[in-house]
């Protein structure tokens, strides 16, 4: 019973935001309204075209949809706090009493200091480029590091991320206001946490001793990934690093057509809600192609390369 209720909610929640979505490109193709503003459309779309009960209903999702996300990140960053750090260096002995404390100290500060620093946000738009150029780029760079340099370390992993969370709030609070009419501030806010992030993560690396040779092995054996790792291929079996190079090839194939199917497949979706039948017919048609091509390419091999990892 719990399951069909559970059910008929998300189905009503997917009819409202389709129904949104829908109703806000009509505002825009069959209406000379137009909006400046980034953030207004949807607001717009929910006051002007939705009736009352459907109205309640969509924003009771919206809020609800908030709500999980705030109480997620408080919790996730107090554990991050208690678990990590507090019992995993401060205080190892602490009983669940004390690590319940801490975990309700570490909630209240988040929730004030993200108050105090909301005071300082115009718009929306404003945080978002914040979160994705510069906080996310200095945890992007450690993430794709580890895939491609063999020395990469855990040490160069906390240290890079560390300097790019350091640069992006330096960036944000004292280099950006110092020159307000700055034209390429996205880029900026995009250069200085990134490139921080990556010589923190060589720093943090080549100062500090390599992974073990067997993890090495282990990982490279396992994951197959591609990049600066022949100091450890080196020590593979001829006939596994042949599979693995072939394996590589022929995913940087997949990759270049990977890619426009993904915006095919978006853009098909787009051209039908928009009822543009002649590009929903050329897109559909070109998706198809490129799933035919991706099938033969990189599908199809799936199966055999899972083979391959259990035998070796």
């Amino acid at each position: 019973r719990y399951k069909d209720l559970e059910l008929d909610l998300d189905l009503l929640l997917l009819i409202s935001a389709e129904c949104s979505f829908v109703y806000h490109l009509d505002f825009f193709i069959f209406t000379l309204n137009i909006i400046f503003c980034a953030t207004k459309p949807l607001p717009t779309v929910i006051a002007t075209y939705l009736p009352v009960g459907i109205k309640g209903l969509v924003l009771a999702c919206f809020i609800a949809a908030g709500m999980s996300t705030f109480d997620s990140l408080i919790n996730g960053g107090a554990a991050y706090w208690v678990k990590d750090i507090y019992q995993a260096y401060l205080n190892p002995q602490a009983d669940n009493r004390k690590l319940l404390a801490q975990s309700r100290w570490a909630s209240v500060i988040i929730v004030m200091v993200g108050l105090l620093f909301s005071f300082s946000i115009s718009n929306i738009n404003e945080i978002w480029g914040w979160l994705t150029l510069g906080l996310g780029t200095g945890l992007a760079v450690p993430l794709l590091l580890r895939w491609y340099w063999w020395r990469f370390n855990g040490y160069g992993f906390a240290t890079g991320i560390a300097a790019g969370m350091v640069a992006a709030i330096v960036t944000k609070a004292i280099v950006l206001p110092s020159f307000p009419n700055l034209q390429l501030a996205e880029f900026i806010q995009f250069l200085i946490p990134s490139s921080c992030s990556l010589a923190g993560c060589i720093a943090g690396t080549l100062l500090t001793p390599a992974t073990e040779r067997s993890v090495l092995e282990n990982f490279y054996t396992v994951t197959r990934p591609f990049g600066f790792w022949k100091p450890i291929a080196v020590n593979i079996p001829r006939n596994l690093t042949v599979n693995i190079t072939l394996e590589n090839r022929r995913d940087l194939l997949a990759t270049a057509i990977a890619i426009p199917w993904q915006i095919v497949l978006c853009l098909t979706g787009i051209m039908f809600m928009m009822k543009r039948w002649d590009n929903f017919l050329i897109l559909s048609l070109l998706l198809v192609v490129l799933s035919i091509c991706l099938y033969f390419a990189w599908y199809r091999y799936l199966y055999g390369s899972q083979n391959s990892k259990v035998k070796s």
